[in-house]
């Protein structure tokens, strides 16, 4: 629809004068507006980006768009200051069909209005003026400083060379200057601080250079950004007390990004950290504790960000990392020493069978009877067999750290083979450990 009535304000734009065409220089339609086509949204992967994009377009549409009203404008005045009302009618009502926050095209709009149609336009405008002025003058003299200023800015916006309006304009403003600075004041006793800053802003544009409208501008915001502060610091203390120490410390640091120099809220920083790296480091040591080093470490990691003391906290990463290594280290040669064992078992075993084979063959060939097994001292096979067997099994589970369940087994296999050394072995690196070696 608006681009609809974009072409048509662009038609009658070509109807007028060819001063004004000469003035308004303006581009065609399809320069002014982006080609979306060449700017498709096709490469931009994240949604925030693609937000972002269009955002940007919607400002640069607005930019020209307002471009293209003013240029349009100044066409309508010029058939307004020709006497052309008709035209300056319609061009206005166009202006405001796609921008009704358009001010000056609504006044040329009311002033065309009231003068299309008269037989004598001039002597009708140097009416209709002085009537303005006087409501003008009318609304000043009873205190109606905003009106006035609007109604007389309206006669200088319609007649730029009348002396008389400018001056009384003038003198208006530093009215409306000190109204706005009196409204604010008003405002800031009664502490609504952010009405009360809009107000001297207000003024502030009237007079920019205003020393005392300045100062307290400086002090309202100083005040504002207090109060915030404050407002922010009461809900991290709640947090606080809460246990809540991560919003907490987030709530502080908001504080601090308005006001970098609170003293309480940086005392209390310190403290709510240094119990956020506490918390992580005694959580780490209690994975420590139990062997379960990745753990520790992501929780020391995790502490880095709150610490004042990151030597600490990497002695602390170091020192399970290496702990890690050796344990792998330990628990690679207990394998392999295991395995060697195991080995070494099946080789005996296998040279006490080959040897009662060989010892039977040369009692048969002696000529002796052969009843059973050659009888040795020392355990049954199936005793040291079945002590190997528990051996086996308590080494397992002192692989696992289980050392009770270990020395349960290698206390059975020892009793079933008084000479298993690999048994007696185990149980005193047990004991080493219980006493606190390694």
């Amino acid at each position: 629809m608006k681009n609809i009535l974009l072409s048509m304000i662009f038609s009658a734009a070509l109807c007028a004068p060819a001063f004004a065409q000469e003035k308004m220089r303006v581009k065609s339609e399809e320069s002014l507006f982006l080609d979306l086509q060449k700017t498709g949204l096709g490469s931009l992967s994240e949604l925030s980006e693609k937000k972002r994009f269009i955002e940007t377009i919607r400002l640069e549409k607005a930019k020209i768009q307002s471009k293209m009203l003013m240029n349009v404008y100044e066409n309508a005045f010029n058939y307004y200051r020709d006497g052309n009302y008709e035209d300056a009618r319609d061009l206005a009502n166009k202006i405001l069909s796609i921008d009704p926050n358009f001010e000056d095209a609504g006044m040329l709009l009311e002033a065309s209005n009231q003068l299309r149609g008269s037989l004598r336009p001039g002597m009708s405008e140097k009416l209709m003026l002085e009537d303005r002025f006087k409501s003008a003058l009318s609304l000043y003299n009873e205190g109606r400083i905003l009106d006035a200023h609007k109604k007389m800015e309206e006669v200088v916006k319609l007649s730029p060379n009348n002396i008389k309006a400018k001056y009384w304009l003038a003198k208006m403003k530093d009215d409306l200057r000190d109204y706005y600075f009196q409204k604010g004041s008003q405002l800031y006793a009664r502490r609504d601080l952010k009405m009360a800053l809009d107000n001297f802003y207000d003024a502030l544009l009237i007079k920019p250079r205003d020393a005392r409208v300045v100062e307290y501008i400086t002090r309202v915001e100083d005040e504002l950004r207090q109060e915030s502060a404050n407002e922010k610091l009461k809900g991290a203390l709640e947090y606080y007390a809460q246990g809540k120490l991560r919003d907490a410390y987030e709530g502080l640091r908001s504080v601090l990004e308005i006001q970098p120099g609170d003293s309480k809220a940086n005392k209390l920083l310190t403290e709510v950290k240094n119990e956020i790296e506490q918390g992580y480091i005694g959580r780490g040591k209690k994975f420590y504790g139990e062997r379960r080093y990745t753990d520790a470490i992501g929780e020391w990691n995790t502490a880095k960000p709150y610490t004042a003391n990151l030597t600490y906290l990497d002695k602390l990463i170091s020192r399970a990392k290496e702990q890690m290594r050796l344990e792998s280290e330990e628990k690679r040669r207990r394998s392999e020493e295991a395995a060697k064992r195991a080995k070494d078992e099946e080789e005996r075993r296998k040279k006490e069978e080959d040897d009662r084979k060989k010892a039977e063959e040369d009692a048969k060939r002696s000529g002796a009877s052969v009843e059973g097994p050659v009888k040795t001292q020392g355990p049954t096979e199936e005793n040291r067999l079945s002590s190997q067997q528990h051996y086996l099994e308590g080494l397992k589970y002192f692989q696992n750290f289980n050392y009770e369940k270990a020395l349960d087994e290698w206390t059975i296999a020892k009793q079933l083979d008084p000479g298993n050394s690999d048994a007696e072995a185990g149980m005193k690196r047990i004991e080493q450990y219980q006493a606190g070696g390694q």
